[in-house]
């Protein structure tokens, strides 16, 4: 485990160093917001369109794959819904926003960089799947279910159909659905387009861990211990476990894919979730979750990456 604790070292060092960078204002904080939407709407598409649409490419998605980490995920959502409400006795709407952080992974700017460093092609490819389910099916049914549970069902198809045009503009669903175009219709690719392509990919993962930090860095923490413990507990170690029996269990998964899948559902949640928190109040729960579950990623990361080999 040391051994791989030292191989995804320089990693969490390119998160420190974003870290350190903003903290002691040597870039200022409001810079990290534009960094990150040139890793999500530029160079993130670039990556998921290149693992899909290119001849060297791993291959196109896998339903079987999807459907196993989609139920996974989903299934660690209902579980954390029912502890948030049974176990802490919070409202309905917050517990489907504590359950949204227990099942929604950091894919693009911790999973692929992490996943890339031990797997390699395969890495991309499940990127664009797990991208495309959490944009697709965990984020916006949580989002929903929660401001339904808020008092907000007269708005309900209101918030379906701003979550659907929020679908078909997410940069990522856009970059599937291009990708996947190019590649079944057999649409030849000029060398030089592709170099271009592969130029913005190999920044991807450089520049999302220094987002990540950066982010930590201008985060607040607050002492909301027993929602921030059961968030990072069904993050860090419930999530994975689902999402590693359904990827064993459902006929047709790839085994290449397998501890892929495993390593994605390992990360910590995605960095926009105090965001998407606030509107119900929970900016600082969330907040404290991010932060929490990201230091301890270097230690359940390595856990995981150690198990591994033995599925």
């Amino acid at each position: 485990m040391f051994a791989i604790f030292l191989t995804t070292a320089p990693l969490y060092l390119m998160i420190l160093i974003g870290f350190a960078s903003v903290r002691t204002g040597y870039v200022e904080a409001g810079h990290i917001g534009a960094l990150s939407q040139f890793a999500f709407r530029i160079c993130l598409p670039v990556l998921i369109f290149m693992a899909i649409a290119l001849p060297r490419g791993a291959g196109v998605l896998n339903l079987s794959f999807m459907a196993a980490y989609g139920l996974g995920s989903m299934t660690t959502m209902g579980l954390g819904f029912a502890a948030a409400r049974i176990i802490l006795r919070r409202p309905g709407a917050e517990s489907w926003i504590l359950a949204l952080g227990m099942s929604n992974s950091n894919s693009g700017f911790i999973g692929f960089p992490v996943a890339s460093l031990f797997f390699g092609p395969e890495a991309a490819v499940v990127f664009a799947m797990t991208m495309l389910i959490e944009n697709t099916l965990t984020l916006p049914f949580a989002t929903i279910a929660a401001s339904a549970s808020g008092g907000k069902a007269a708005r309900l198809r209101d918030l379906a159909f701003r979550s659907l045009r929020a679908i078909i503009r997410n940069p990522l669903v856009i970059a599937v659905v291009l990708a996947l175009a190019v590649r079944l219709a057999g649409i030849p690719l000029a060398d030089t387009f592709q170099d271009a392509v592969r130029m913005l990919a190999a920044v991807a993962a450089p520049l999302a861990l220094f987002v990540v930090g950066g982010t930590v860095a201008r985060t607040p923490v607050s002492g909301h211990w027993r929602r921030t413990a059961a968030v990072s507990v069904g993050k860090l170690v419930v999530h994975p476990v689902l999402v590693a029996a359904m990827l064993l269990l459902v006929p047709g998964v790839p085994p290449a894919l397998i501890p892929v899948g495993i390593l994605f559902a390992a990360v910590p949640m995605l960095t926009i979730y105090p965001i998407l928190a606030t509107p119900f109040g929970l900016g600082t729960v969330t907040a404290t979750a991010l932060v929490v579950t990201t230091v301890l990623s270097s230690v359940t990361i390595s856990l995981v990456l150690t198990l591994l080999p033995g599925l």
